[in-house]
């Protein structure tokens, strides 16, 4: 058997919250997290959009039945299989999202938003964009144990903070331990670290306040 990859023009879906103009200061790539839809995941964060920010959502090019072979839908960014392919498609896709969004909002300063799979899809990303990024909030996720060295670079470059919750069945302490570890031994990345008292989830709350402490942080570089 011979495989093949073939480049095929796409339509992929983005959804905005907010305006994109020459007014715009601050754009959050939000990337959702695995089984998740744009139109529930943008949901966390309807309230908070306001004249100078604005948040733009790519979905994950993958969608699948969440159970059997009807009703709810979701999507993700990859699987294992062929998955140096997908982290490829997740960059080309990613960065036509962000050319398109910086022609629209000129003056915008760009961050990133990860909920679960997003973080990982994103920090794979971030050393491969056409934008830079001032600031990553990592929520939920557990951080690409492969993290090459243009996104380790960038990771360093940028202000990180992540987020998890206390009874959080995807990533226990362990896991949070070994993985900040990792980084910090292994990449010289280290973020700032904070734990919510909740599951696999947002606290709006604190998600309210640290996309605005993030963007007064990048403001003031």
């Amino acid at each position: 058997m011979q495989k093949h990859f073939l480049e095929v023009p796409q339509k992929q879906r983005v959804d905005v919250l907010g305006e994109l103009n020459v007014s715009t200061t601050d754009v959050w790539l939000a990337l959702h997290g695995y089984g998740q839809l744009v139109a529930y995941f943008q949901r966390h964060f309807r309230g908070l959009v306001h004249p100078n920010r604005a948040f733009i959502f790519p979905q994950g090019a993958h969608k699948f039945y969440l159970k059997g072979t009807e009703g709810r839908v979701g999507a993700s960014w990859m699987t294992k299989e062929d998955r140096l392919t997908d982290i490829e498609n997740q960059r080309l896709y990613l960065n036509e999202v962000c050319g398109w969004a910086s022609i629209q909002a000129s003056n915008a300063r760009f961050h990133m938003v990860g909920f679960s799979q997003g973080v990982a899809t994103g920090m794979r990303f971030l050393g491969h964009s056409n934008v830079a990024f001032h600031s990553l909030l990592a929520w939920a996720g557990s951080w690409p144990p492969d993290l090459d060295e243009k996104s380790q670079e960038a990771t360093r470059n940028l202000k990180m903070c992540a987020w998890f919750g206390t009874a959080d069945p995807f990533v226990n302490g362990a896991k949070k331990r070994e993985r900040v570890k990792h980084y910090q031994e292994n990449y010289g990345i280290v973020p700032e670290v904070g734990v919510y008292e909740g599951a696999h989830t947002f606290d709006s709350d604190i998600l309210e306040g640290e996309l605005a402490r993030l963007e007064q942080i990048t403001l003031k570089r």
